[in-house]
């Protein structure tokens, strides 16, 4: 790694809690420096920090909530090494409270820092939900992942939080236009019986006003390309719902997603957690493990398109 060199940064976000979003993303960190590279993992799930636990770290130095309180350090003066070979640790706010709610100044200001750190990868476990922070931590790059379940209530979470994260944008986009922006906050308080607008209409919407900002929001929006990645399964094929996930964030959302793998419920994993083990300290060769292993190897040698849909089933199979 060169000194001056920029991470990959790989926001990991979800719609709830219990997708293992945590633990997929310290398995994630301790993969990627496994196979050689410079990874520093930050816990940002302001206000519920827990990534140490994932990593086998106590909870005993300062991180993110100091910084933002005290600000008297840089941000990468605080990352501290782990002991596995390649990955750094930026703590949260395990032990600095009321840091949920950040100021806006806050939040650039630790954006600002966050894109300077010097890795290969920036893994940044984000809080559960749509909260600002979250949002705006989750747009720092442009194909962040979204952890689900494969139940109905973990994918609409999943889909509610990318309908908020590309809601959020827009408004920003028409923040100094008083009356597109009420019109839109309209469009997102109807009531819950209403069908929700879609991303085009609601670009339509904006074109009646000002065609000039309507095809700004187009041209921002399509830059964002969210990539799934669908935990806890018990069979291959339950990954067939990828396929009407990514139609239905094309068709709602306006955005280009695309499925990263599947990930098994494993036991092996489960009792790891209760145990506060690491789950990747002896490289263990589990179906969740082998599944982590093919992310990671797409993360560090993308191909030209997404992954198809049937080779990912495929893929899934020799996972078992």
């Amino acid at each position: 790694m060169r000194a001056d060199k920029k991470p990959v940064i790989i926001p990991i976000a979800s719609g709830k809690g219990g997708s293992g979003k945590s633990v997929f993303a310290a398995s994630l960190a301790i993969m990627l420096a496994r196979r050689g590279a410079s990874v520093v993992a930050a816990d940002l799930d302001l206000g519920g920090s827990n990534l140490h636990t994932y990593l086998g770290l106590p909870n005993t130095n300062p991180g993110v909530g100091d910084y933002l309180k005290q600000q008297r350090h840089r941000l990468g003066d605080l990352i501290i090494p782990t002991d596995i070979k390649g990955l750094r640790f930026l703590p949260g706010d395990g032990k600095t409270p009321f840091m949920a709610n950040i100021s806006s100044q806050q939040r650039h200001q630790l954006m600002t820092q966050l894109q300077q750190i010097r890795a290969d990868y920036l893994i940044m476990d984000l809080g559960a939900g749509s909260a600002l922070n979250t949002i705006n931590l989750f747009g720092l790059a442009r194909d962040g992942i979204v952890v689900t379940t494969l139940d109905n209530a973990g994918m609409m979470n999943a889909l509610v939080f990318l309908r908020n994260f590309i809601f959020a944008n827009i408004l920003s986009l028409v923040a100094d236009q008083p009356q597109i922006k009420k019109m839109l906050l309209d469009v997102y308080r109807r009531p819950a019986n209403e069908s929700n607008l879609s991303v085009e209409e609601i670009h339509r919407r904006i074109d009646r006003h000002d065609p000039r900002l309507a095809r700004e929001s187009r041209k921002h929006c399509e830059l964002y390309r969210p990539r799934m990645i669908y935990n806890m399964a018990d069979e291959p094929e339950e990954l067939q719902v990828a396929g009407r996930i990514e139609n239905t964030i094309k068709k709602t959302l306006s955005l280009r997603g695309s499925t990263m793998g599947l990930l098994y419920h494993d036991p092996a994993l489960r009792q790891a957690v209760r145990k506060n083990r690491v789950f990747m300290q002896n490289s263990p060769d589990t179906p969740y493990s082998r599944g982590l292993a093919a992310i990671a190897k797409r993360i560090q040698q993308p191909a030209p398109g997404a992954p198809r849909l049937d080779n990912l089933i495929e893929e899934a199979r020799g996972h078992q």
